[in-house]
């Protein structure tokens, strides 16, 4: 296995004269410049309360915010102001102090080198985790889970409560019917493994093999990432554009994070995903290809729908045959069979996700490798490679376009080195 390449920052090209500055020590490189459609994005999530509700008072926090994207850093979010044209480095850890309210979607940061320091940020932009809070209660929030207080870490722990909290989840019931399964039962530590009687070996389980050990643990599934399977519905369901937009315009401060590492307006953000279904490619799956007369499953790269499809019976592991194991975390890669629209078992040789990578993560990657590919690929379909930090986690993914459209995204522990990085 190759080990992947460290993180690098892009150079963007100026399309403004203000002053930027240097956001991490670690890195010490420019982030992006500030573009002009980032202060009206900032208002949407800012102003998306109604304004008959009662003012409710910020919270004092202590904890950390780890940064998954360009985002700008406003001194007022209301008036979109930002001064020096603050943009955040992806994978930097900040200092967090403050929500806007018990369950707000901006948190406040202290940004070394900006003037002033103090920032608000929209808390989609990345993963906040919570040491310490004035608050009584621990309120969820439509856009980002629950804010999850955690005693303060010994030195060389990596407590990590992310923004996308798992979301509650019911008692575990006896195996219901296979016709009965709720298609968007979630998978957490608290939930049964599989809820079928369908013998597909399993892409999750509680018995730890080692470091090869190519099942593990199930993933955490957060708000978001129920709210993208919601998206997904059944195995084989289509997923229309516009539900797309309206799980955006649900959540405000996620819509404005995306708009603004596109550079571009919530048009373009959904004809990028959804022209060439990619979408649902990446995040669903696409159980109805047929290759001459053998089922093949198309995309699904998104652990969250991993673990569906084990949870119902839809898919697993392929042992044996033609499968290609490779485990390389957070990096797992193996032979996929699944259940075909005819009742029958399809087999895919190969396939991969990142455990780890969140729905809001991937939206936020896909999102910005996209961003830098835009106008360097042709019409036919083109690939590039993507350098992505993930909790600490360096490695690659290959982003493929089509008529300036996202067509796929996978991890890749060891990627095609001919391929170029996405915007070079």
């Amino acid at each position: 296995m190759r080990s992947a390449a460290p993180p690098t920052c892009a150079r963007a090209r100026p399309v403004s004269d203000r002053p930027r500055v240097r956001l991490s020590s670690k890195g010490d490189c420019l982030m992006s410049p500030w573009t002009r459609a980032v202060p009206a994005l900032a208002l949407a999530a800012g102003l998306a309360a109604p304004l008959s509700s009662p003012a409710r008072a910020s919270v004092v926090i202590e904890g950390t915010f780890t940064a998954r994207a360009e985002c700008p850093a406003y001194h007022s979010f209301n008036a979109g102001s930002n001064p020096g044209a603050v943009i955040l480095a992806p994978g930097t850890v900040y200092g967090a102090f403050e929500l806007n309210r018990p369950d707000g979607p901006w948190v406040r940061l202290r940004v070394p080198g900006a003037n002033p320091q103090e920032r608000w940020v929209a808390r989609e932009c990345g993963r906040l985790t919570v040491y310490q809070s004035d608050a009584a209660t621990t309120p969820e929030t439509e856009g980002g889970g629950a804010i999850v207080a955690s005693p303060l870490p010994a030195p060389m722990d990596t407590a990590d409560a992310s923004v996308d909290a798992p979301a509650p989840t019911a008692p575990a019931d006896p195996l219901p019917d296979a016709g009965t399964i709720d298609p968007l039962a979630p998978v957490d530590e608290a939930t049964l493994l599989s809820r079928s009687s369908r013998a597909f070996p399993w892409f999750f389980d509680r018995v730890d093999d080692g470091p090869d050990d190519p099942t593990p643990p199930p993933p955490q599934l957060g708000q978001v990432d129920q709210a993208v399977l919601k998206l997904c519905g059944g195995w084989g369901d289509d997923v229309p554009a516009y539900t797309f937009s309206e799980f955006l315009e649900e959540r405000p401060s996620l819509r404005s994070g995306l708009l603004a590492q596109l550079g571009a307006d919530e048009d373009t953000l959904v004809t990028a995903w959804f022209a060439e279904n990619g979408f649902r490619h990446i995040f669903c799956g696409e159980p109805e290809i047929k290759d001459d007369d053998r089922w093949v499953l198309g995309g699904m790269h998104y652990m969250g729908r991993y673990a569906q499809a084990q949870l119902n019976g839809w898919a697993g592991r392929l042992e044996g045959g033609c499968s290609i194991v490779e485990t390389a975390p957070p990096i797992y890669t193996s032979g996929v069979q699944f259940l075909a629209p005819d009742g029958s078992t399809g087999i895919k040789c190969i396939n991969g996700y990142a455990k780890g990578l969140t729905a809001s993560d991937m939206l936020f990657e896909v999102t910005k490798a996209y961003r830098e590919a835009r106008g360097t690929m042709g019409v036919e379909a083109s690939a590039c490679r993507h350098r992505v930090l993930d909790d600490g986690n360096a490695y690659e993914a290959v982003l493929v376009m089509r008529a300036n459209a996202i067509v796929t995204f996978y991890p890749d522990a060891t990627p095609d080195e001919t391929l170029p990085y996405c915007g070079e």
